[in-house]
């Protein structure tokens, strides 16, 4: 989350309330995990100051989440797999907000933390509850007094559905929480057939939040919420399909070419770029595209970087072509705006609103995050470098940004970054989760390997030219056989590419291809049986 005006004054107060929690996790139906089983993926990147220190960045980022973020053990204040907004006493620490409980447990899957995932997964079934419907929809955040309630904010409710499905597609096939997730989005009760039964009432998904109208009550139908419900239901179809059942995976593909469907009839103006929302009746509501939330938000870059959570990271492949149409026409009208074009070409700083903050402030999340992804999916490089220097060293250097509850480490990605010479504080502070999982993502699109297909891996890197590479070990890489673990070493110098991956356990790879860069565009490499690839590329 990323509210202006948010104060650190719900830090210590929340800690204490949460007895019906600690209850659920010490149930005998809970299950334990092995956390320090989990082996996860290393990165490096390399070739300018910039990749270095992202690298530095993104690294121990990561890890003051499992420091100061995430709670492993059930104590007398949190239950084990609860992740904290911000580090105590920060703004909104004591919480746990959906959106950010989905793209961490995304992140958790896909760097390889898998026991840590299992964890952050349980908490989350535990803890939530159902609508008036009877369907299980997760609330707005967790706090004290919210046990087992639900919610309406349907980007949290999509993004956990999406992250559980990608932790379920990579578990053993006889790990016993594999099952217990199957049945957590398969049950009649559970958030898929959730949204089902929203969509036979309304051709869209009407939802509350940020991530709607710009405000936690009134619902509103958001482009991006429709998206992430529509990429909700192509993910879940994808567990069914590989469970056996084929009958709902067909249901579910349908729900989702209904709501693509239905947000390009709906949800683009006549330019071609998105519109925000609508209200529930379908009417386009100037006065809440007004709101200062809302005008210029780049959250709009949202539908692009959350469709390849699900369909991959090469967009020309995407079923859904009107994602990257609009996506990028959207991106254009954003970039279009005097004062973010001007400060981008000056600084690479990628403002989050038009108005908020005298259009001066971003972040590593919904502004600058968001921004860098959809320049990386859309192959946009040079401007990707140029966002990518400033955000590594804004977040370092930082020099007129207050820190109101201490910085904790020079090397911690804040919540609010500004235009040089803007002074500001760093609203949630260091380590605000969701301004550590963008980053996280970014950091990976650049690395590029994509194995959200069973059929096949892609690796695509995305280095900007000032970079010349980077070097990945024990990466984890699902594929038909299970999960395997790769070392990778990816570089570019004087026109040339070299490429080499060496799986380390498992394996091998059934197919293989990997998108190399030339002067005239990109080709592909591909082999199959994969062990060992290795090669080099000239102009």
């Amino acid at each position: 989350m990323n509210f202006p005006g948010i104060l650190a004054v719900i830090a210590l107060e929340v800690v204490l309330l949460w007895g019906g929690l600690q209850a659920k996790a010490d149930s005998p139906s809970a299950s334990t995990f092995n956390l320090q089983a989990d082996q996860p993926g290393k990165l490096e990147f390399f070739g300018s100051d910039t990749a270095a220190l992202f690298a530095k960045e993104v690294n121990v980022s990561f890890q003051g989440v499992f420091e100061h973020n995430y709670v492993s053990a059930t104590d007398d204040k949190f239950p084990a797999g609860f992740v904290q907004a911000s580090p105590i006493p920060q703004g909104w620490s004591g919480t746990m907000w959906s959106r950010d409980g989905g793209t961490f447990l995304r992140e958790l899957v896909f760097w390889g933390y898998y026991q840590h995932a299992c964890e952050t997964a349980q908490f989350l079934m535990d803890a939530v509850g159902t609508n008036r419907d009877g369907y299980i929809a997760f609330p707005r955040y967790f706090a004290p007094g919210m046990l087992h309630e639900s919610g309406t904010e349907m980007d949290g409710n999509a993004a956990i559905m999406i992250a559980l499905v990608t932790l379920w597609q990579r578990l053993p096939a006889e790990d016993p929480f594999r099952a217990r997730i199957y049945e957590f989005l398969h049950q009649p009760s559970s958030p898929v057939r959730g949204i089902h039964y929203q969509l036979q009432k309304s051709p869209l998904i009407p939802g509350t939040g940020e991530f709607a109208g710009g405000n936690p009550k009134d619902p509103y139908c958001n482009v991006v919420q429709n998206n992430l419900c529509a990429l909700a239901f192509l993910s879940a179809a994808n567990m069914e399909e590989e469970s056996g059942d084929r009958a709902t995976a067909k249901l579910w593909r349908k729900d989702a070419k209904t709501l693509f469907h239905n947000i390009e009839k709906y949800l683009v103006a006549d330019d071609g770029a998105w519109i925000w929302c609508i209200d529930p009746d379908l009417q386009y509501d100037p006065a809440i595209l007004k709101k200062p939330i809302n005008v210029g938000f780049g959250g709009l870059n949202g539908v692009v970087c959350m469709t390849s959570d699900v369909l991959g990271f090469d967009p020309t492949a995407w079923p859904w072509q009107g994602a990257v149409e609009h996506g990028e026409k959207t991106f254009d009208q954003l970039y279009a705006f005097p004062l973010r074009k001007q400060l981008f070409d000056k600084y690479g700083i990628w403002t989050q609103f038009n108005l908020i903050h005298q259009g001066n402030q971003t972040g590593p999340s919904y502004g600058q995050g968001y921004a860098l992804q959809t320049m990386l999916l859309l192959d946009k490089m040079d401007l990707a470098g140029h966002g990518l220097d400033f955000l590594a060293h804004a977040t370092f250097d930082c020099k007129d940004v207050t820190f109101e509850q201490g910085r904790l480490n020079p090397y911690y990605f804040f919540e609010r970054l500004y235009a040089p010479g803007v002074k500001g504080t760093t609203g949630c502070g260091p380590l605000n989760l969701v301004n550590v999982t963008e980053p996280l993502k970014v950091a990976r699109l650049i690395v590029g390997v994509d194995d959200t297909s069973l059929d096949h891996v892609q690796i695509i890197p995305r280095l900007p030219s000032s970079w010349t590479g980077y070097r990945v070990e024990n990466w984890p890489i699902r594929t038909s056989h299970g999960v395997v673990r790769a070392d990778i070493f990816c570089e570019q110098k004087n026109g040339s590419f070299s490429f080499s991956l060496q799986v380390k356990q498992g394996g091998p790879i059934p197919r293989l291809a990997v998108r190399v860069p030339q002067k005239s565009g990109t080709t592909w490499k591909r082999q199959d049986n994969v062990q060992q690839f290795k090669f080099d590329s000239t102009p």
